[in-house]
């Protein structure tokens, strides 16, 4: 009976003993912003893979260093915390399937990879002061700032209590935001263009409304870039936006880029123009984008005002608008949603630009929200531009 007992024991122990803990050689980190502008198709989130381990499971399915992981299996990832701890929960012999995006080789469409898990390795038995190695983690820590990266701006601007400061510039009726060291290039007396742009770089932010006149809003826009900036520019082809919007990038041959977001009704065009050096496109873009969009005029044959419909996110339209009363400049700022930028004001009406995904605390002091850091203390900021 004794026997028979023991057996038992040993079987149902080796029969219902635990899988080995598994092992895929990934190790992921949050979202750089250079990364961020060359997956412009990931909707939200996603992690950064920043390494590999050599002939690990990842390896062998392919997967490289500077990819970015926006699913596994049928799970979208918003953090690289989320995508560990779903890395970490899986054991020697599972299967996975990661959808990423190849940014490394400028791939812009995701594609599908497999991971089948092999047995963690052994864990060594040395005593070390030393943390063990975690092969799927999050780092906590930025990167260095190096000369001419994309992401050295965004270091130099502080950690997310401390968000971008934004200046109000105006003349006539109209007005907007911008950093320090923008002035006022250009205005029109009936308040129908507003120009803006730093002083030192190439960086603009025009607003202007006109009627057509027999001219189709391409040859408009085309003439328009021409004349302001004095080069042909090259637009690509037309994207529809929501609130009848359409939305067009353009470079040109002296190294000029950036965005056109324009609507017509009946007669009238309104136009915001976004332009930027080409190759300052990974940082500059959001910034400038978010100037253009903060511009407001009591423009000639302007629309009625609306009510903000749910699509428009607080931190992209003004007060006024989060009180119902919607212009055509709030609406046009629906692009902002894929700019990841979002404008909050305190009391004093100080303004500031941030990322609504990446700075919403949740666990705030005065709870969720954006916060700024004045000394030691973090002064809760509310959403909306104040114009």
């Amino acid at each position: 009976m004794a026997i028979a007992l023991f057996a038992c024991v040993v079987f149902l122990s080796v029969v219902h003993q635990k899988k080995p803990r598994g092992y895929s050689g990934l190790e992921f980190a949050g979202l750089t912003p250079a990364a961020s502008a060359r997956t412009p198709l990931l909707p939200r989130g996603g992690a950064l893979v920043i390494d590999v381990a050599a002939d690990s499971p990842a390896a062998k399915a392919g997967i490289k260093p500077g990819e970015v992981a926006a699913a596994i299996d049928d799970t979208v990832i918003v953090s690289a915390r989320q995508a560990s701890d779903i890395i970490q929960h899986h054991a020697a012999g599972d299967r996975i399937r990661l959808t990423l995006y190849d940014i490394t080789e400028g791939e812009i469409h995701p594609h599908a990879s497999e991971v089948v898990f092999d047995a963690a390795p052994p864990v060594s038995k040395k005593l070390s002061v030393l943390p063990p190695r975690t092969l799927a983690k999050e780092l906590f820590y930025l990167p260095t700032m190096a000369a001419n990266s994309a992401w050295s701006r965004h270091i130099a601007r502080g950690p997310t209590v401390k968000p971008v400061a934004l200046t109000g510039l105006g003349a006539g009726r109209c007005n907007g935001f911008a950093p320090e060291q923008w002035r006022v290039a250009g205005h029109a007396p009936d308040d129908s263009m507003i120009h803006l742009m730093a002083e030192t770089g190439f960086a603009h932010a025009i607003y202007q409304t006109a009627p057509l006149n027999g001219r189709t809003p391409d040859a408009f826009v085309g003439d328009f870039l021409q004349t302001t900036f004095g080069v042909p520019a090259r637009l690509t082809p037309a994207e529809s936006l929501p609130f009848g919007f359409t939305h067009r990038d353009f470079g040109n041959d002296r190294g000029g880029a950036g965005f056109v977001e324009y609507r017509v009704t009946g007669n009238r065009i309104a136009l915001w123009v976004a332009a930027i050096p080409g190759a300052d496109a990974a940082w500059a873009r959001p910034l400038v984008g978010a100037v253009v969009l903060s511009l407001h005029c009591h423009a000639p044959g302007a629309p009625a005002l609306l009510p903000r419909d749910p699509a428009l996110a607080v931190t992209s339209v003004s007060t006024s608008c989060i009180a119902g009363d919607c212009g055509e400049g709030d609406f046009a700022a629906i692009n902002l949603a894929r700019l990841r930028v979002g404008y909050v004001h305190n009391a004093a009406g100080e303004m500031f630009l941030i990322n609504p995904r990446r700075d919403f605390w949740v666990d705030g002091a005065e709870g969720p929200g954006f916060y700024h850091q004045i000394g030691g203390e973090n002064e809760k900021l509310e959403p909306g531009r104040i114009n």
